[in-house]
């Protein structure tokens, strides 16, 4: 995908609807998530004023091209002239030049002026002067300044002209014959002021077959509908907004797309009336209802910024406490979703201030749950534990409250896994599905099933935990649960990674595609993660790497990021490409921070070639990461660089450690990839310490055909140099020869061109020794 974004001043002949800086929240939503996950050839243009990169900085990223217009230059602006008004005197011309002041829509607008006097015509199927006039600006005295000669055309009309133009300006860009009824226009002109103001290019029909509004009216340049809107008296403009309010609320709309519209206008009529009107407060109620349901349609159509915002307006303007509470709540939802977790806490905070105050217990708990879920998103598990915990012994045994035990339940288990404690989380887990099956509800037994499977998979059930994930997708898939549906396709996606890298590459694909949709940001982010280690296992490189650098432009949720910096430091390595800074350590109490931090630094000790320091961190990371996943889920990438660590560091003793829990483990447990890396890792400890070079080599090989069946062809094809080099060592270059090629054929096919790289020089350092 590559997007081009035209940044300009004012220019002429554009449809309002063209200009990107007044495009809805979802469509640059939308154009956001083409950036983030296109993978065909799609170009989109755009123009747009300079705000739009301001308010969305991510549409100027890396796959977007900004071209900025600047006004055009004399001569150009003289061949603009020429082509509006065939004919032009050089006098005439200069001065619509000099007007102009190199913006194309200044020249425009002047000469429409024109064609109102009379002083332009259309002859021929072209613009020319009129028989016996000469276009002197000066004498005729045009306006200079393109509000100017807007007012003045407006002014030019006649009144019921005027008065069409009035009403439509506040019906929007675009409006119908029946809205300008509905706000006055007089039924007996109307016909006759559209056909009219259509020839003086005032208005026109949309006959784009593509444009939602094909057939209704609409201004052909936006500045004369902000002209007529901006001179209308303070009482004209709420009469006819609270007209159009009422004329859209009868309209059928069963999906509420018009209920942002209708509190536009109502905000609108708000904002037009004086300190002392009686119907103030109506106002502000009636548009309070409007904002919360186009808050709500917008957060069904995964637009969760949008419906933060809109949340955010209705509160604005909420009058009683029930109501300040719910969209509270409802803007921490949507903030959540979004990604804004600061705005959850603070949202869902006073929230939950609310629902105590008006003595509603298990509301206010809901709340609480959703404040410490935001913390625990921002790396905060010991603080959302402090949260949750006392607001669990306070509603536990009220009747009716399995909903915020859930919440709480849910959101105590993930804070007690981020900080490695396994035994509490599990303790909630368990809470988590009674209150689940006593709700009865499908969706969070589904979600309780997912927790559960984790909870089995880091105690060593990888069967069940599996299990347990394929029975919730197919109970969110039989019941529409989008969210753990998408949850659902996560977790097959890090479950199959060290089984079955097809099935973990779809299901990853799935679940993006989901999560996306449903305008999930974090699990987005959790779903690319895990598809591209997916990718990198399987060796498709080069798709990893696209992806992660998309990824890293808009990911803020520091356990996510981390891991992602992980991914891209073995990219790099394999990709030849320069290693990244090694990022700043974050919360040590956070396990997968903890382990992801040492990760990374455990591969710029190795390019350092400080061995000793790289061992040091693998032997500190390993009880986390064991904690955290056992040997499942990510313990396939994290581990064999631990190996290697000590390796460097001519260290048999912590390799050893580190070998161990794969080594003791029962073979039921062990995933069909670590069951591979073990035969593979076993191979060099053994080589380390000298072990009998037949049980070397029948080790290493072991772990090539093991690599080669799962299908991890990057590994397969590093263990190949591995076994190649250590027969070198033993003067065996005619064994080692073929293994050699066999890596640098994979290599160059899988594009790791660092790690080819690394493989020629080293062959050539050696056979010049």
């Amino acid at each position: 995908v590559r997007i081009s974004i035209v940044v300009r001043r004012q220019t002429g002949h554009r449809r309002p609807h063209d200009d990107a800086q007044h495009a809805e929240e979802g469509l640059l939503d939308f154009l956001e998530h083409l950036l983030a996950s296109a993978r065909s050839g799609i170009f989109v243009l755009a123009l747009a004023r300079p705000e739009l990169l301001v308010q969305r900085p991510s549409l100027g990223g890396r796959r977007t091209s900004v071209i900025r217009l600047d006004p055009l230059d004399d001569i150009a602006m003289a061949q603009l002239a020429d082509g509006l008004v065939v004919g032009l005197s050089e006098r005439s011309r200069a001065a619509l030049v000099r007007r102009a002041e190199g913006i194309p829509l200044f020249a425009v607008e002047t000469v429409r002026a024109l064609i109102d006097r009379d002083a332009v015509v259309p002859r021929g199927g072209v613009y020319v002067p009129a028989e016996g006039s000469v276009l002197d600006l000066d004498s005729i005295g045009a306006p200079a300044s393109l509000q100017a000669l807007v007012a003045a055309r407006i002014d030019a009309l006649s009144p019921d002209e005027r008065r069409v133009v009035a009403d439509a300006s506040v019906l929007g860009a675009a409006f119908t014959h029946q809205g300008l009824l509905a706000l006055g226009s007089n039924p007996a002109v109307l016909d006759a002021c559209l056909d009219s103001l259509q020839v003086k290019e005032i208005v026109a029909v949309e006959q784009d077959r593509f444009a939602a509004d094909r057939g209704h009216f609409r201004f052909v340049q936006s500045v004369v509908r902000q002209i007529a809107y901006g001179t209308q008296g303070r009482v004209d403009r709420k009469v006819r907004h609270l007209s159009a309010a009422d004329y859209l609320s009868g309209l059928p709309d069963a999906d509420g797309d018009l209920a942002v519209v209708i509190a536009q206008h109502l905000i609108d009529a708000f904002t037009a009336s004086a300190a002392a009107d009686e119907d103030v407060q109506s106002l502000s109620d009636r548009a309070c209802v409007q904002l919360e349901k186009a808050a709500l349609r917008a957060r069904t159509l995964g637009s969760s910024a949008e419906a933060q915002r809109l949340f955010t307006s209705a509160l604005e303007r909420a009058a009683d406490p029930a109501t300040q509470a719910r969209l509270n709540f409802q803007a921490a939802s949507s903030a959540s979703a979004a990604g804004d977790y600061a705005g959850a806490i603070a949202f869902a905070a006073a929230s939950a201030a609310l629902f105590d105050a008006l003595d509603l217990p298990l509301d206010a708990a809901i709340a609480v749950a959703m404040e410490a879920g935001s913390l625990q998103n921002t790396s905060q598990p010991r603080a959302a534990i402090a949260l949750a915990t006392p607001r669990w012994r306070l509603v536990e045994g009220i009747e009716g409250g399995e909903l915020a035990m859930i919440r709480l339940a849910q959101t105590l288990s993930s804070s007690h896994i981020d900080l490695g404690e396994p035994a509490d989380a599990w303790q909630h887990t368990q809470q988590w599905i009674h209150y689940a099956e006593a709700l009865g509800e499908p969706e969070h037994i589904a979600q309780a099933m997912l927790s559960l499977a984790s909870g089995y998979a880091n105690s060593g059930a990888p069967a069940t935990a599996c299990a347990l994930v394929e029975t919730a997708a197919r109970l969110a898939r039989a019941h529409d649960c989008k969210d753990v549906l998408a949850r659902a396709l996560n977790n097959l996606a890090a479950v199959y990674t060290s089984r079955d890298l097809a099935a973990a590459e779809a299901n990853a694909r799935e679940g993006l595609d989901v999560a996306r949709r449903g305008g999930m940001g974090m699990l987005s982010d959790y779903t690319a993660l895990n598809l591209i280690i997916a990718l990198w296992t399987s060796g498709q490189l080069v798709e990893a790497n696209s992806l992660i650098q998309e990824s890293l432009e808009r990911i803020s949720v520091p356990s996510i990021l981390i891991l992602m910096q992980a991914v891209e430091h073995r990219l790099a390595d394999a990709l030849g490409t320069p290693l990244p800074p090694l990022p700043a350590q974050g919360n040590n109490e956070h396990a997968v921070e903890f382990y992801a931090w040492s990760d990374i630094a455990i591969h710029h000790a190795l390019a350092a070639g400080d061995g000793v320091r790289a061992a040091d961190l693998a032997e500190a990371s390993l009880p986390h990461v064991l904690a955290n996943m056992n040997i499942d889920d990510d313990f396939m990438m994290l581990w064999p660089p631990m190996i290697r660590a000590c390796i460097a560091a001519n260290d048999v003793v912590r390799a050893e450690q580190i070998l161990a829990p794969v080594e003791s483990a029962s073979s039921g447990i062990v995933s069909p990839g670590v069951d591979a890396q073990w035969h593979w890792m076993r191979g060099l400890v053994a080589a380390l310490r000298g072990d009998n070079p037949n049980e070397v080599e029948a080790k290493l090989r072991k772990g090539i055909a093991a690599l080669d069946k799962f299908g991890a062809r990057g590994y397969r094809a590093q263990a190949q140099e591995d076994l190649a080099r250590w027969l070198e060592s033993q003067h065996r270059a005619g064994d080692a020869a073929p293994l050699i090629e066999d890596a640098r054929t994979t290599y160059a096919e899988i594009g790791a061109t660092g790690w080819l790289s690394r493989l020629n020089s080293w062959q050539a350092a050696h056979q010049t020794a």
